[in-house]
């Protein structure tokens, strides 16, 4: 639900009058490896799954921060640091009222630039997003949040473009739009903080969109991103919640997924089995590494929702822990709980700066290469998901009645896991998901070629380190 923002009007000319005051423009250097020769805090090499972090693919946690002006991203970016997350994925997708298609308003790159400083000073990584739905929607479908009135791009502002999907086309509405695209990769490309680049986050919502046409244009946008980037740094695109276009997903303009999961409809309030569905399917049909771009536990503005709902941080805690076990690159990726409360002038009631320090202590310093989904099987009583390799996994299951709206919580016990594996024994260390701490070990025998986890007494949930012990 990107740019999800009910007083935009007000919030726009806010923001005008912000981003030219912020500062002069840094100067763009030419690309080396990085400034003063360091290396990338980030990297995604081909055929892995997941980002490097200090050598050595690793799963990462972080979120989708918003506000008005850097003062604003440095107190996010402190936040998550503090946290141990150190993904960031950033709308950078402003369009002042002012600008002319084709021109880039200096204090909105001045501005930029010093939240890219931020985040390289705390050792964050930075995915930002380049385009968004929102500016290019009508609304003529109904749509909560559109702003294709306000887009400079449209002809009653003086832009070259009468229809939205003018965009997907090749007009001269894309045609200036993809310069604009490429001026923000030139001047950014040399920053160490860029892991990525989001070309359009959720394509399928532009008014007039289809496929083909989003597929072209993405292909198309891609180039100009790759031609401009001399890291050829990974490229990657969106569609809302978790819907699909396989040829998109399929294309080489895409190095890696993206999915957004929400978990309305038939998913009401559960987004732990959400994500891991979808990360799966994701995973066995296309092959790519799989990111979670933004979720939360309903993709409407935060008033009546789950994601007000007493309890409501259990279920974005169990979210975290699936995505942990899922196969997704990273997690948390919270959308209305990161500030964007604040624009729909609600507030999620919770303060979840720290909702993600446990499952950053259970991942630190793992290396997951070569990690995939294991399948395995449970007792009735719980739900979760299996991750790793042949010598190492990791697992997580929460009590399949800690549902919502309530996610009551009682001891449970009696239930386990079994799931194929090699060797003659295996360790297993478990934690306690809520505080982090190890709860005890024990060695299991390895039986047929199976392996089976009793899983104790425990409350709400259970994580898990596997180790095999033989060859």
């Amino acid at each position: 639900m990107a740019m999800a923002m009910t007083d935009w009007i007000a919030i726009r000319l806010l923001l005008a009058v912000l981003w030219v005051w912020l500062l002069a423009p840094c100067s763009t250097t030419v690309f080396s490896a990085s400034p003063n020769g360091q290396p990338p805090i980030f990297e995604l090499r081909p055929g892995e799954k997941y980002f490097r972090v200090d050598g050595q693919p690793a799963f990462v946690l972080g979120r989708n921060p918003a506000g008005i002006g850097p003062k604003a991203y440095d107190d996010h970016f402190r936040q998550a640091a503090a946290a141990g997350e150190r993904f960031m994925r950033i709308h950078f997708t402003y369009i002042p009222p002012g600008e002319k298609p084709g021109e880039i308003d200096p204090g909105m790159l001045a501005a930029w630039d010093k939240i890219l400083d931020f985040a390289e000073e705390l050792g964050l990584a930075v995915l930002p997003v380049l385009g968004v739905w929102s500016d290019w929607n009508d609304g003529s479908n109904k749509e909560t949040w559109h702003t294709w009135d306000k887009n400079p791009f449209n002809i009653a502002r003086g832009g070259p473009a009468k229809r939205p999907s003018e965009l997907f086309d090749d007009t001269p509405c894309r045609q200036l739009w993809l310069k604009r695209l490429e001026t923000f990769v030139r001047r950014w490309s040399p920053r160490r903080a860029i892991v990525g680049w989001e070309l359009f986050s959720e394509l399928d919502l532009v008014t007039g969109a289809t496929e083909e046409r989003a597929v072209e244009f993405t292909e198309r946008a891609a180039a100009v991103i790759r031609a401009a980037d001399p890291r050829k740094r990974p490229v990657t695109a969106s569609q809302a919640g978790v819907l699909e276009w396989p040829k998109l997903l399929r294309s080489a303009a895409l190095d890696f997924i993206e999915i957004h999961p929400y978990a309305n409809g038939p998913f009401r309030g559960r987004l732990d089995d959400l994500i891991i569905a979808t990360v799966h399917n994701r995973l066995k049909k296309y092959g790519k590494p799989v990111l979670i771009g933004e979720s939360g536990l309903n993709a409407g503005p935060p008033h009546g929702t789950l994601d007000v709902a007493p309890r409501a941080e259990v279920g974005i805690r169990h979210a975290i822990w699936a995505a942990v076990v899922s196969g997704a690159m990273n997690g948390r990726a919270l959308w209305w709980q990161d500030g964007y409360d604040k624009f729909e002038k609600a507030d999620v009631c919770r303060d979840y700066h720290e909702a993600a320090a446990t499952a950053v202590s259970f991942v630190r310093g793992m290396d997951f290469s070569d990690f995939a989904p294991v399948p395995c099987e449970s007792s009735p009583g719980v739900k979760g998901a299996v991750l790793g390799n042949q010598r190492v996994r990791l697992a997580w299951f929460r009590d399949a009645n800690c549902e919502p709206p309530d996610w009551p919580v009682k001891p449970l016990s009696g239930q386990y896991v079994t799931m194929d594996a090699p060797g003659g024994s295996w360790q297993a260390e478990f934690f306690d998901p809520v505080t982090g701490k190890s709860t005890g070990k024990t060695q299991i025998s390895v039986q047929d070629q199976r392996l089976r986890i009793e899983l104790g007494e425990f409350q709400d949930s259970v994580a898990i380190r596997l180790k095999r012990l033989e060859p």
